[in-house]
């Protein structure tokens, strides 16, 4: 045997477990086995590692010996550059608390989410962050009543029912999925239908009565999808183009139409420049920042580019291993948020 491949082994692992298996790590290496370390935890890799690589989107980035390096390095190397900020005026400090999560268990193969605490407050962009499968996509989804759940959420001091996606929605929350095409969209229907499908189903808005029969207001749909594709600038052909053959960009555009057909008080919006151009992904970003702005409305947005998330939020939660590391502002160095997705302990909150 000439070498071994280790994939974050100590991700399940307790700390005395972890400091065990470092240990016949290092003791494997001294026999002549080489080592390829795989991990997250700065920590665990500059105690046992003589040379340290660092891959971000699928580029390596640098290569450093242990000697020549440090945790703040290597945590700002794995962040990499902010890109520019929008222009926001949004003061958080003295806003009040919108939703109080406490103690919150999400069951989402692959993004366990295990007892987030979070505040959310009025009026504001927060975003969620953190490494892929540590549990930030689960946070939306669990309260959202899409996967198991337990805990106690508040919105503005009312208990929301867990589980339950029609109460979450008549509790005036909106989600956007992380899965456009899978979860969020019908693809062989019109904008139209796409639009005002949710509404329709939970909130039986746009039917009238025709006797003892319920039919849809067709007028009222057609003006409220048309002043959402000029609001939102959804470049298509008209209302009853199907969504299939718009753009990714576009598509997303409809899946925010959907979610504020809902005239929700807080959108979730998961991942939403996932699978969409440079040029749509900014669209995406100046049009949830107009809908803060214009409609003073909360928007949670979950995002793998940390990035962007620093170009839009207020405050940024980091988790990690399905807890919030810690809260900062879209300002704070590069090392700090490096350090939290490593899990680091002992940063400062926003």
């Amino acid at each position: 045997m000439k070498m071994i491949i280790f994939d974050e082994p100590t991700a399940v692992l307790t700390e005395a477990e972890a400091d065990n298996l470092l240990k016949t790590m290092k003791s494997i290496a001294d026999e002549g086995i080489a080592i390829l370390f795989i991990t997250h935890r700065l920590d665990e890799v500059l105690e046992i590692s003589d040379n340290i690589t660092i891959v971000r989107d699928g580029n390596h980035i640098a290569t450093k010996s242990r000697e020549d390096t440090s945790v703040s390095e290597l945590a700002e190397l794995m962040v990499g550059r902010k890109i520019e900020k929008i222009t926001r005026t949004t003061d958080t400090e003295q806003k009040e608390v919108i939703m109080d999560i406490k103690d919150l268990v999400v069951h989402m193969p692959g993004e366990k989410v295990d007892g987030v605490n979070l505040k959310i407050k009025k009026g504001e962009i927060l975003g969620v962050g953190g490494l892929a499968g540590h549990g930030k996509v689960g946070i939306s989804n669990g309260i959202m009543g899409l996967y198991p759940s337990k805990g106690q959420v508040l919105i503005n001091g009312e208990k929301l029912i867990m589980n339950n996606p029609k109460k979450s929605m008549a509790q005036q929350l909106a989600f956007v999925s992380e899965d456009r095409r899978g979860v969020g969209l019908l693809l062989d229907d019109s904008i139209e239908m796409n639009i005002v499908i949710t509404a329709i189903h939970n909130q039986d808005k746009y039917m009238h009565k025709v006797g003892p029969f319920k039919m849809k207001n067709s007028g009222e749909i057609r003006q409220h999808v048309l002043k959402m594709i000029k609001d939102l600038d959804i470049r298509c052909t008209g209302p009853t183009q199907i969504v299939r053959h718009l753009s990714g960009g576009n598509q997303q555009k409809v899946c925010i139409a959907r979610a504020l057909t809902m005239n929700p008080g807080i959108l979730f919006v998961s991942e939403p420049t996932r699978g969409i151009d440079v040029g749509a992904k900014r669209l995406v970003l100046d049009t949830l920042v107009k809908l803060n702005k214009e409609l003073e409305m909360t928007i949670v947005m979950t995002s793998s580019e940390l990035g962007e998330l620093r170009s839009i939020c207020d405050r940024i939660a980091i988790v990690t291993e399905g807890k919030i590391a810690g809260v900062l502002k879209p300002d704070a160095p590069d090392a700090e948020y490096g350090l939290l997705m490593s899990g680091q302990k002992g940063m400062k909150g926003a």
